[in-house]
């Protein structure tokens, strides 16, 4: 079913394609100036302005509608885009209430473009006539304060007697010829329903939340219509994942000793009270069965209707496999309002976390139920529990494993360090090639395997794994740095952590810029944490190591935060993003990077983004050193037979570090230095990459030799001031002012996009 609903989107966009042929002219004409915008990384707000379907109501999961969706989809076709969207769509309003709100809700924001859909309430009492003078009004508004306009169509809906087709048909028709007549870009939204619908009307019905709302499934192919028309690219949004925060509320509520009220269908009012008491071994609930025994999913629906007056805190629908309705078409809307129930009208103040049936094995009978159930779950943009093909845990040990998940991101949002050496996901900035809300998975490794072996002076250290790696790999080990050194060592799986996201992957390779954020991001979690605990260490004791394209990452992640390390060690890391690794062109190294010099491609790199991955820029270090002082003790470590990350570049980093009065300590391994433990070699993989940390900076780290070495001053998180680095095209601009790290390129008048 779902490979159904993606050709169904095939139609609707050779369907658009012909659409767009036809008003490419007047698109043009209209967003020429958002498209260089977009394509110039100039700020660029989009104010989406409609009703209930614009709006973000429980139809799409009260947290997400489609202006979230568009500004993904636009990301993706625009990389350098810096846009900001607003959703001013409200439940009930139709062009009259509109005109009411402009200017509060829309000419206010300053916008730069408003996107605007508005007729399934007007059909309802708002002439036809009426509507279209009111829809004219809005655009003669708008074009007045120089804001660019694209006028959408509303989709179409199930038969119902308020809001016929057939009525829904005439309004579109005068959006239309709107469009035509005010030279206005169309996005027709009710056409391509139509030929959906015409082409499959089960994967159609599984877009929809009711008889009239699109759910997230069909929130996405409104966002993916409208991108192309603003941007003039295709675009899929399949990638993109529900929100991580499956169970905030109710963790929230656990942490501070309070009764969580669920309600639940079986066998889950067990199994995931019991992982959640696994956590939290106090905790106290209060547990209401939803009924499913001998139910359809009908009158599973119907017993939903009590759940939001009840105020849950946490709901758990999960019908059976042999639970039927009595046709496909019945049992999706069945399903539809099962969810639907669960959440509330507008916002999500309770957790929902559905599941599909944790059966070992299915009877044939339910596989098609089954695949219609996984395609209306995703359609609400919510995590849900499920056993993956493959998979042969118990069900138990499948939803421990889940809550574990969810924790994890609790934890990293709200700055809770595990109790013992744990993993963690940590928030971090989004990247513009997969949109969307985005988290790193950190290992945290304590001093003797709990937090209550840290003590006042113990340390903080991250540990960054090489090109292609995972968790450590490639650099030292966390285990030895921790019980060696006194410190508490972070592994970060930073932005394209493993080898297919690096190296099998078609998006082009971060090579440290948003992988050293990432860094930044879990050091800034370890602090935060650390302070929350009221647990006492020494913050002066910063360190970082890293190895391969790990040290590269270590050398940008100083580099953006000049004023938080005492000590780097990068060892045989990528010193610049050389044309031959970024454009795979013949050269020094043989790596690839995916880069392309072509301005239209979406891998697109601009000489901007080059010079900031620039580790011996000397136009950087120098302001680098203004702004800092740069007093981090700078170890490279590099074998001079090194291919893979050329020697010649490491070489040129220190000389311009030295002419820019750094404190950097160089070691070229060549063959005299090879001493049969720490290094085995002169070339890329040197040898044992965690002796070598404390062979060649051991006693800078340790925590109270004569050679110890304690960073002075507050470090960026604590400063909160931007550290700015000038680049051909503007300046690249990274903020602490959140207490997370954030890098953002400012274009000068002009210039062309670089790739974040």
């Amino acid at each position: 079913m779902l490979k159904k609903l993606k050709l169904s989107r095939l139609f609707t966009a050779i369907w658009l394609s012909a659409v767009l042929t036809s008003v490419s002219f007047s698109a043009n004409k209209e967003l020429d100036g958002i498209r260089r915008r977009l394509a110039t990384g100039q700020p660029t707000r989009i104010v989406c302005f409609g009703d209930s379907i614009t709006g973000v109501y429980y139809h799409s999961g009260s947290e997400r509608a489609w202006c979230d969706m568009l500004g993904y989809a636009i990301r993706i076709a625009r990389p350098s885009a810096n846009i900001e969207m607003v959703n001013a769509g409200i439940s009930g309003h139709t062009t009259v209430n509109a005109l009411a709100r402009i200017e509060k809700d829309v000419l206010a924001k300053q916008p730069n473009l408003v996107v605007v859909m508005f007729g399934m309430n007007d059909v309802t009492r708002v002439p036809l006539e009426k509507y279209r003078a009111n829809t004219i009004e809005i655009v003669k508004r708008c074009r007045a304060t120089g804001s660019a306009v694209v006028l959408c169509t509303s989709n179409s809906v199930l038969a119902n007697g308020a809001r016929p087709n057939s009525k829904l048909a005439e309004y579109a028709s005068a959006v239309r010829a709107i469009t035509e007549e005010e030279e206005l870009p169309l996005v027709d939204c009710f056409s391509a329903w139509l030929a959906d619908r015409e082409q499959d009307e089960t994967a159609w019905k599984l877009t929809m939340s009711d008889a009239i709302h699109p759910n997230m499934n069909g929130h996405r192919q409104f966002a993916q219509l409208m991108a192309e028309t603003i941007t003039g690219r295709t675009v899929s949004l399949e990638e993109i994942a529900p929100p991580a925060d499956a169970l905030k509320h109710t963790f929230d509520k656990l942490t501070r000793g309070e009764t969580v009220n669920v309600f639940a269908m079986a066998p889950f009012d067990s199994l995931l009270i019991h992982s959640l008491k696994n956590h939290f071994p106090y905790a106290k609930f209060a547990i209401a069965v939803w009924p499913t025994r001998g139910q359809t999913v009908e009158q599973m629906s119907q017993w939903a209707k009590r759940i939001r007056a009840k105020k849950p805190d946490l709901v758990v629908p999960a019908p059976p496999h042999d639970a039927t309705d009595k046709t496909n078409n019945t049992y999706i809307n069945s399903y539809e309002w099962i969810l639907n129930y669960c959440f509330q009208f507008a916002g999500r103040p309770w957790d929902v976390v559905p599941s599909l049936p944790l059966d070992a094995e299915l009877p044939e009978a339910s596989s098609a139920n089954m695949k219609l159930a996984r395609a209306i779950l995703d359609g609400k943009d919510v995590r849900y529990i499920e056993r993956v093909e493959g998979d042969d845990r118990e069900p138990q040990a499948i939803v421990d494993a889940w809550v574990e998940t969810q924790l994890q991101s609790w934890r990293g949002a709200n700055s809770v360090l595990p109790k013992k050496n744990g993993r963690v996901s940590v928030p971090t900035q989004p990247w513009h090639h997969r949109p969307g809300p985005r988290q790193v998975v950190i290992s945290v490794h304590y001093p003797a395997g709990t937090i209550e072996s840290v003590d006042e002076n113990t340390g903080l250290m991250l540990s960054l794994h090489n090109w292609g790696g995972v968790d450590c790999g490639g650099s030292a080990s966390p285990t030895a740095l921790a019980t060696r050194l006194n410190v508490i060592a972070v592994c970060v799986n930073y932005l394209q952590s493993g080898r297919q996201a690096s190296v099998e992957d078609d998006r082009p390779y971060d090579y440290g810029l948003l992988q050293s954020v990432d860094a930044l991001n879990a050091l800034a979690y370890l602090r935060d944490g650390l302070k929350k605990a009221k647990q006492p260490y020494d913050d002066r004791r910063i360190y970082c190591t890293g190895g391969s394209g790990g040290g590269n990452v270590t050398q940008m992640a100083n580099k953006l935060a000049p004023h938080t390390f005492a000590c780097i060690v990068d060892m045989c890391g990528m010193k610049r993003l050389t044309d031959d690794i970024a454009f795979n062109q013949p050269g020094g190294s043989g790596l690839n990077a995916g880069w392309s010099q072509d301005v239209e491609h979406p891998n697109y790199l601009s000489g901007d983004a080059q010079a900031i991955r620039f580790l011996g820029n000397l136009t950087h270090l120098k302001e680098m050193q203004q702004q800092s002082g740069a007093a981090c003790k700078i170890v490279v470590v590099h074998g001079v037979d090194d291919k893979t990350c050329p020697y010649p570049d490491a070489v040129e980093m220190v000389d311009n570090m030295r002419a820019a009065k750094f404190n950097v300590e160089p070691f070229f391994i060549s063959k005299r230095e090879l001493d049969r433990k720490a290094f085995l070699s002169t070339g890329h993989g040197l040898g044992n990459r965690t002796e070598i940390v404390f062979k060649v900076a051991g006693h800078y780290l340790e925590p109270n030799g004569p050679q110890s070495i304690r960073r002075d001053g507050p470090t960026d998180f604590d400063r909160k001031t931007d550290i700015r680095y000038t680049t051909p095209g503007g300046h690249y601009a990274v903020s602490f002012s959140t207490g997370r790290v954030r890098v953002t390129f400012v274009p000068s008048e002009n210039s062309h996009p670089p790739e974040q």
